[in-house]
């Protein structure tokens, strides 16, 4: 009888849903993020070229950041030697390509060229996410496009939950 409590307590943790999917609006809008329009989704590009900070021998990392200048939020990528998993970051938020949930595809687990990767932070519905999106192919017009998207948590230190989506055509800019 004195363990029914926490029997309760695992049971009500189990069934809490996972961080919900975004909205397919934020995923369409990030998809496009490098097209800039008027509609329901407020884009903050992270502009600027992508730097690379190697982390000497003893890092298993090399980050991938933009170089504009974001008070507010550091964001990038982490990619790691063969051992360790890639990530993504908005401050000490993390989400993990290999925990990605695919929506049209499976998620890989690198970028194929972090160098060339667009970042943003989007705004919907009150709620911020991070984009971001890689074109393959040959140019920026033409070939497939993917993009990862996680809601920014409020707390500070939760791990984020990533959202895979690819697009072999590019899809139309959401109105």
């Amino acid at each position: 009888m004195r363990c029914l409590p926490v029997v309760l307590l695992l049971v009500c943790l189990v069934a809490l849903p996972g961080a919900p999917t975004p909205p397919a609006q934020v995923l369409d809008r990030c998809l496009v993020v490098d097209r800039m329009t008027v509609g329901p989704v407020s884009i903050d590009p992270v502009a600027g070229r992508v730097e690379v900070m190697e982390g000497g021998a003893a890092s298993p990392y090399s980050l991938y950041l933009p170089d504009a200048d974001n008070r507010m939020l550091r964001i990038g990528y982490a990619s790691g030697k063969a051992s360790v998993r890639d990530y993504l970051f908005v401050n000490a938020h993390r989400g993990y390509l290999d925990r990605a949930v695919g929506l049209t595809a499976d998620a890989p687990l690198r970028l194929e060229r972090p160098h060339r990767a667009s970042f943003a932070v989007l705004g919907y519905l009150g709620e911020r996410y991070l984009c971001l999106m890689e074109v393959h192919g040959q140019g920026d017009r033409t070939g497939q496009r993917s993009a990862y998207v996680a809601r920014i948590p409020r707390g500070m230190g939760a791990d984020m939950r990533l959202y895979y989506k690819q697009s072999d055509a590019i899809p139309p800019a959401p109105r």
